[in-house]
């Protein structure tokens, strides 16, 4: 391959790699200091179920007291009821109050559309602790109760995840 041959190739997958980094144009209007911090895929039994890339003030490391966006891009489809209910139990796994549960899915269910290959869900809090989601750019609900947020993106960001490699890959910063 020649020298200006494989700079081609490298340009193209660098374009690439930063398209796919890039959050949907109505979350960047919402949150525009938000940049890819990191990236990781979610399997389950070895097929891959959807990647998740975590985006911070910056790229800077993440806190939850700073405005962050979890981008999940799915390689399954999956219904709404699948995607509220698996949420509801993991928030459930990690502490929400049992009591609180029946609103929680009633929320989620409201917010998430089902999905099919290649869709993306971006889920995002403000400073103000006020979550919002979109679906493939579209927003789908907010949820002003500032403890929502926190339950919610444990799933993936809290020591008690159920998949901390994961984690650890939205945590890195991203290369």
């Amino acid at each position: 391959m020649s020298a200006s041959l494989k700079f081609i190739v490298l340009s193209a997958l660098c374009l690439a790699t930063t398209l796919a980094q890039a959050l949907p144009a109505s979350v960047t209007q919402a949150l525009p200091e938000l940049e890819a911090r990191g990236s990781g895929n979610m399997r389950w039994f070895g097929l891959r179920l959807y990647q998740a890339t975590l985006y911070t003030p910056g790229g800077r490391e993440f806190a939850w007291q700073a405005p962050f966006a979890l981008e999940i891009r799915y390689a399954r489809a999956f219904s709404t009821d699948e995607l509220a209910a698996s949420s509801r139990d993991e928030m459930a796994r990690l502490g929400t109050p049992k009591a609180e549960l029946p609103q929680v899915f009633s929320t989620l269910r409201r917010v998430f559309p089902s999905v099919t290959e290649g869709d993306v869900i971006v889920g995002a809090q403000d400073a103000n602790g006020h979550t919002r989601f979109w679906h493939n750019g579209r927003e789908t609900g907010q949820i002003t109760d500032p403890g929502f947020g926190r339950r919610f993106f444990s799933i993936w960001l809290s020591p008690q995840t159920r998949e901390p490699a994961l984690r650890s890959a939205l945590l890195a910063k991203a290369r």
